[in-house]
């Protein structure tokens, strides 16, 4: 965050993640995600389905607020961080994903809907919310000479409260939508996709209601780089 104004407060100073605050451990590294995925059915050539079952493990850096950014002393603020790199707890992700292939565009369309809860408070009594994320994609083949592929995909994730200290914190569940479009494409090591997307927030702390009507919004872009290959064509 660089802040232009004259005088520091309790929200507005220069910083960033990497360095220690009065109640954040800094750092530049987020959560770490392991997730084992069981393919249940996948139709070898021609039309039909695609389904997977998966499960795994949010495992969290010590990049995380150590205190609870909404105490007050004096019924003052006293200097604060909001944000982190991580919640700082282990998280359970279970997921489910079923798709449709076809020879003729849309050639795959599909959805998939993913559930991760933190197991317990973290070691300085904070509870992240809990998320549930539906997400809807297609994909239009370009039939060009480097196999190209357009996907359009619509992301709708919810985010339930958060506490401290069994407190509710304020502004912490949302609700957000997530358009994105894509393109993938064939290369001799295997499929690259460059993707773009834009999360609007419907509900929380940025939606047109927010604590205290601050006149506050935010912009968010997100570029999203990807690279899948077969194992065989790695060696």
């Amino acid at each position: 965050m660089e802040y232009d104004g004259e005088n520091e407060s309790v929200h507005h100073r220069d910083e960033h993640t990497g360095n220690d605050f009065d109640n954040a451990k800094g750092g530049y590294l987020g959560d770490t995600k392991i997730v084992l995925r069981y393919l249940l059915k996948n139709t070898g050539v021609g039309d039909g389905y695609r389904i997977i079952m998966g499960g795994g493990l949010n495992i969290p850096s010590k990049n995380t607020l150590t205190k609870n950014p909404f105490l007050k002393v004096d019924n003052e603020y006293i200097p604060h961080r909001h944000f982190s790199m991580s919640n700082g707890t282990y998280n359970l992700i279970s997921e489910f994903q079923f798709y449709y292939k076809r020879t003729a565009n849309p050639v795959f369309f599909g959805g998939n809907i993913s559930f991760e809860k933190p197991l317990k408070e973290n070691s300085y009594y904070y509870l992240p919310p809990s998320s549930l994320k539906i997400m809807l994609s297609t994909i239009y083949k370009t039939f060009d000479k480097i196999d190209g592929s357009i996907d359009f995909s619509l992301s709708l994730e919810s985010l339930s409260k958060a506490y401290w200290n069994d407190v509710h914190s304020p502004n912490s569940s949302a609700f957000i939508a997530t358009p994105s479009i894509g393109y993938i494409f064939s290369t001799r090591l295997g499929a690259i996709g460059v993707n773009l997307q834009k999360p609007i927030f419907l509900e929380g702390s940025f939606a047109a209601a927010n604590e205290g009507n601050l006149d506050q919004e935010t912009e968010v872009w997100q570029i999203v780089l990807s690279f899948r290959s077969m194992a065989s064509k790695l060696n």
